[in-house]
């Protein structure tokens, strides 16, 4: 029995016949050029031989297939699926395809409905995929979820910000392409950098600071062969001591400078940079970050650039971020400001 529909739910009356579900030969089904994109090219060619080689019935949807009379009989042309048949017939040990078959007034139409298959298809995120890799239990995927767990982050369940909670991050393509660049104990030291930097706040501009933060982590590992704890705590309050948003700000007008320059290495250049700054050695080629608002208390600054620390005033003492997230005083401006 159908489930009733919800009652600010209007809808149109259904449009089309329903289809049939048939089992057909590979060489009864054909393509038509005038509407299919060709499968000439090195990515579908590509796509093809790996479906070939790897046939999976599991992943074989029915094909949409639609059926033209032809004289006295009928032919079959593939609306959407043309890489599942052409992988079929490229293996020729596949007898038969389960096809959705469909009727139209004419190729107009055929072409119309490739076109809708298309327009409604939602492509898979890197979210998305990177989600089922983890169900599906890939090595890496759950070993950066891992690496993620142990410092403090956990995968956004979607890519709307606004309803994440603090330690969330969606930017899994750059986590995967630094954990594939640069190791799993760089990027697992530039997660726990990120993490502690930023504790208890929203990371929806993790993607665009963390490329330059494991970038930092790769640069201290090949020099130390670790980031020495003095260094990753002073290299975590530099990052603190500005939000993410200026570090956006910076790396924004650093790919205006210097057009073509995309996003990750951007972020590279702007936080090597600032490091490089922090520790009084020679910066690279890309500008100093725009002038920004004097911090209240020069003095913080000063002693977090050259201890690791930022001052408290209320303590009277330097204190690393350690200390500022553990603080429970609600008169700490600190942490108010961290």
């Amino acid at each position: 029995m159908a489930s009733p529909k919800p009652a600010n739910l209007k809808v149109n009356p259904p449009l089309g016949r329903m289809p049939v579900l048939q089992f057909l030969p590979p060489a009864e089904l054909g393509i038509d050029p005038a509407y299919q994109r060709s499968a000439e090219g090195g990515d579908s060619q590509a796509l093809i031989r790996r479906i070939a080689q790897d046939w999976d019935w599991d992943l074989c949807q029915p094909l949409v297939v639609a059926r033209r009379q032809q004289g006295q009989g009928e032919a079959f042309y593939v609306i959407d699926g043309q890489h599942r048949l052409l992988a079929a017939k490229l293996r020729g040990d596949i007898a038969q395809l389960p096809c959705n078959i469909r009727s139209y007034p004419n190729v107009s139409a055929e072409a119309a409905s490739f076109v809708k298959l298309n327009q409604q298809r939602k492509p898979l995120s890197k979210l998305d995929l990177f989600k089922a890799a983890v169900a599906s239990g890939d090595e890496e995927a759950c070993a950066i979820v891992e690496a993620m767990e142990d410092a403090g982050l956990r995968v956004a369940p979607h890519n709307n910000p606004t309803a994440w909670k603090p330690g969330m991050v969606s930017n899994i393509s750059g986590i995967q392409a630094s954990w594939r660049k640069h190791g799993k104990r760089r990027t697992a030291t530039a997660l726990r950098a990120l993490s502690s930097a930023y504790a208890g706040q929203f990371l929806q501009l993790a993607g665009t600071i963390f490329p330059g933060i494991a970038a930092v982590s790769f640069d201290e590992h090949i020099r130390n062969k670790i980031f020495l704890h003095d260094r990753l705590e002073k290299f975590i309050t530099m990052l603190a001591i500005r939000s993410q948003d200026e570090w956006r700000k910076d790396i924004s007008a650093l790919r205006i400078d210097n057009t073509g320059l995309s996003l990750s290495a951007a972020s590279e250049r702007v936080i090597r940079d600032a490091w490089a700054r922090a520790n009084g050695t020679p910066v690279t080629t890309s500008p100093a970050p725009r002038p920004q608002a004097p911090a209240p208390a020069p003095r913080t600054i000063a002693t977090a650039m050259q201890t690791g620390k930022r001052w408290c005033d209320q303590c009277d003492r330097g204190v690393d971020h350690r200390e500022i997230a553990a603080c429970r005083d609600s008169h700490c401006k600190v942490k108010g400001a961290a």
